[in-house]
This record gives C-alpha cells, structure tokens and sequence, in this order.
C-alpha cells in the first residue's frame, strides 16, 4: 500500500476519532469517511490497534513537523528564552484555532484508548519521548537548566491547556496568558545571561 494511501487512512481517521469517537472508529467507517473502497483500511490496518496506532503516528509526525520549523526559527536568532516563549505560544494559538481543534481532540480520543490497551501505552510513551527530546533541545539553546523536568513540565502544561479549551471553550487563554504560564514554567530555571 502507498504512503499517500496510509496517510489518507491515517487523516481520516483522525477526523472520525474527533468527530464520532472511539466508539465510532472501525475499518468500514475510515473508508467511508476517506472516500475509499471497502476494504482498504483492513489491508492497511488488521485490526483496530493498527489503525489507532497509524493515526497516533500520524498526529505525532504533523505536530514535530510544526515544532521542528518552529526550532528551525527559534534558532536562527539569537538564543532568548522570550523569543522560545513567542514560539511556543504562537504555536499553542496555531493549535487552539478551529481549524486544528479536531486534532486535539483526537490525541484526546486516542489516549483515552491506550488507557485501556498496554499496548498501544508503549506506542504513546515511545511517540512522547519525540516531544520531550525536542522540548530538551529547544531549552538547552536558550539557556535553562535541569532540562528533562522542565521540558515534563511545559509539556504537562501545553496539554493541559489544549486539553481544557476544547472542554471548556471559555477556559481559552488569550496569548498574554499563555505567555505568562509558559514563562512561570521555565523562567526561574534560566541560566544568566538569556
């Protein structure tokens, strides 16, 4: 099967998993959804494990592409840990939009799932590492120390506000809000000097 094709089965059932659930997450209805024949979800993904698996993939790899340009940004100035915190918000504004609150929804979906198989925990742990270690690097550059904690604990952060908006619409914080949690967070681990 062609990559194009496993991303198409992937998009869609990312899109299913925010718009129906978990509950509404099977083969036939990924290929509906994505406008394919019968069948083609099954002879990508078996079983459904397979398929939740390939659409966390999937939701991982769009958002480090976004925070690899992101990195790419940040380090093509001078190392400022306002400059890190600029970025981190913007992209947190980026995933707040309506546009994206399908994809937050979705990780939402899929983690309730792996709650329940150890399997797909691993998966998960596996894919949050990716994050922690970019986290990591984008900290180390602009100069804060005790890095592994911090970057757990700006990564707890932005999913807690991610999370909260889409259940509570009202609990969106506004950019100089963000700023100021994301800035708490780290702040006081800061080298001198940045």
């Amino acid at each position: 099967m062609s990559k194009d094709r496993k991303t198409t089965i992937a998009d869609a059932a990312l899109e299913l998993l925010a718009a129906s659930g978990a509950r509404g997450l099977t083969h036939r209805a990924v290929d509906a959804w994505a406008g394919l024949p019968d069948g083609s979800t099954s002879s990508c993904c078996r079983t459904r494990l397979d398929l939740v698996t390939l659409a966390l993939n999937r939701h991982a790899t769009r958002n480090l592409e976004e925070l690899g340009e992101d990195g790419a940004r940040l380090v093509s100035g001078e190392p400022s840990l306002e400059r890190f915190i600029d970025l981190l918000v913007d992209r947190l504004d980026d995933w707040m939009s309506p546009a994206k609150r399908s994809r937050v929804v979705s990780q939402i979906e899929i983690f309730l799932i792996a709650s329940r198989e150890p399997s797909l925990q691993k998966v998960v742990e596996g894919v949050h590492q990716h994050f922690v270690d970019a986290t990591v690097q984008a900290l180390r550059y602009v100069g804060v120390v005790d890095t592994d904690r911090i970057a757990m604990g700006l990564i707890a952060t932005v999913d807690g506000i991610l999370h909260g908006q889409v259940v509570n619409g009202h609990m969106r914080p506004d950019r100089q809000t963000c700023r100021a949690i994301l800035m708490r967070a780290v702040a006081d681990r800061c080298q001198p000097g940045f």
